[in-house]
């Protein structure tokens, strides 16, 4: 079986193509990562790309070098501990306060991504685009183990358009390609419940859900609970529905 990869991050800007590794533990297959990473992109797009690491985990960076007898590849790496968050958080464009998240030392982690929650209030006023925001702080507040707790969306916003519900849904399936069709779909259903849940509700109250989903091998009743999810207005509202539904497991 061929193994498939992507990186983090990979965008165009100013005629150049920037990919971007999202490190956030020591790993020593990363400089031969990198080196998959930049054959693959030049094979695709016939052009260098210029490659970033920001690392954001404990302990040193990671090497900034492939290196073999004949070849060496350098990219960037970003010790990102040692970067002040608010040179982002201050910024008036949200995808740059976003990456203040990244940056600063792990202990501060809980009161810079409160910091980076208040300031995207702030500066964005649709509540679509403030749901979008939350799903991606939700994301990368994840790599840090950090638990935030999240206000309910509006019913308005379609929960399915954001990152976490798409990304769960696809690692999800990706999961189960190995297990058959019928299974990947479960699977997905699980995973893309679960970001529902931790974005609308809290980190904690996926958690707790977990359980309950993991009892659970009925396709049509999976359905069911992904679409209360997306309707529901509280977890009260939310465990009151699953309730009433079907299972007569206690959540």
């Amino acid at each position: 079986m061929v193994k498939t990869f992507r990186p983090d991050i990979l965008v165009e800007a100013d005629g150049e193509i920037i990919q971007v590794e999202i490190q956030a533990q020591q790993d020593k297959n990363l400089p031969k990562r990198m080196f998959r990473y930049y054959y693959a992109i030049v094979e695709k797009y016939k052009r260098e790309p210029t490659q970033i690491v920001l690392f954001v985990g404990k302990g040193k960076p990671p090497p900034s070098e492939f290196k073999t007898p004949k070849l060496t590849l350098k990219y960037k790496v970003l010790d990102m501990k040692k970067i002040d968050p608010d040179v982002f958080i201050k910024s008036k464009k949200p995808a740059e306060v976003i990456l203040g998240i990244l940056a600063g030392k792990f202990k501060d982690k809980p009161q810079i991504i409160r910091k980076v929650k208040k300031r995207i209030v702030e500066i964005v006023k649709d509540e679509k685009e403030i749901a979008k925001y939350i799903d991606s702080i939700s994301f990368l507040a994840g790599l840090f183990d950090v638990k935030i707790e999240v206000k309910p969306m509006p019913i308005e916003v379609d929960i399915r358009k954001t990152f976490l519900y798409k990304w769960g849904k696809e690692e999800g399936l990706k999961e189960g390609e190995q297990r058959g069709v019928v299974k990947g779909l479960k699977q997905g259903l699980k995973q893309a419940i679960l970001r529902i849940v931790q974005v609308k509700f809290s980190s904690s109250k996926a958690k707790q859900f977990r359980k309950f989903l993991e009892k659970i091998d009925d396709i049509k009743y999976l359905k069911k609970i992904e679409t209360e999810a997306i309707k529901a207005k509280t977890w009260e509202d939310f465990v009151r529905s699953i309730k009433n539904s079907k299972s007569k497991n206690k959540i």
